[in-house]
């Protein structure tokens, strides 16, 4: 898809399994980790080239009713805990995600998010200087994000949302959920920063993702 820079976007994004997984009773050996974190797009953004920087402004999240969660083994922070695959459905309603008796307010934000990354392909499961899996709760509605560019076109895509999340995943998933988001897209000439930067009411910040 190529659009002009200033053009309000709408993208439908499927939630961190590809929707794969439509019950509790969902038998985890069958998921397919091939089609992990979709991203929708590319988007071809007119004028965009290496050396400029996307910025990109979120201007609307619209969750889906119902998220997932899950557990397992050997996976996430908390995995070596973990002894069996556990799926979680979880509705959202009135603004709020229903966990059992748990009434848990959302902060739906945007996992992956990213411009094509320069010289190789990356998995949309990695971060990196282009963006990618940052799994940052302050790539939220309202959040504005500046972009390396590094291809022509610059290639946005975006996908695995979250209804609500911590400081990370240490059950390997936040509430997982499809989305729909809205941004506007510019180019600024000449001026890509080292890393993504965001900026919001409070602080401009640096996201860095580094093997170490």
């Amino acid at each position: 898809v190529k659009v002009q820079q200033g053009e309000i976007l709408e993208f439908y994004t499927r939630d961190c399994f590809n929707n794969q997984i439509d019950s509790e009773d969902y038998v985890m050996d069958v998921l397919d980790w091939d089609h992990i974190n979709p991203a929708t797009g590319p988007v071809f953004v007119e004028g965009a080239e290496k050396g400029d920087v996307l910025k990109v402004e979120i201007l609307d999240i619209v969750l889906d009713n119902m998220g997932t969660m899950c557990c397992l083994p050997e996976n996430g922070v908390l995995g070596a805990d973990i002894t069996e695959n556990q799926v979680k459905k979880v509705p959202i309603k009135d603004g709020k995600a229903i966990f059992n008796q748990f009434e848990l307010p959302l902060n739906p934000m945007i996992g992956v998010i990213g411009v094509a990354p320069e010289n190789e392909s990356v998995p949309c499961g990695t971060p990196g200087r282009h963006g990618g899996n940052m799994d940052n709760i302050m790539v939220c509605e309202g959040a504005v994000l500046y972009l390396p560019v590094a291809a022509e076109g610059a290639l946005l895509g975006l996908g695995d949302v979250h209804a609500v999340m911590g400081d990370g995943e240490v059950g390997v998933t936040g509430l997982e959920i499809p989305a729909d988001v809205t941004l506007t897209l510019e180019v600024i000439k000449g001026q890509a920063p080292e890393y993504p930067v965001l900026e919001n009411d409070e602080v401009f910040s640096i996201i860095v993702s580094k093997e170490t």
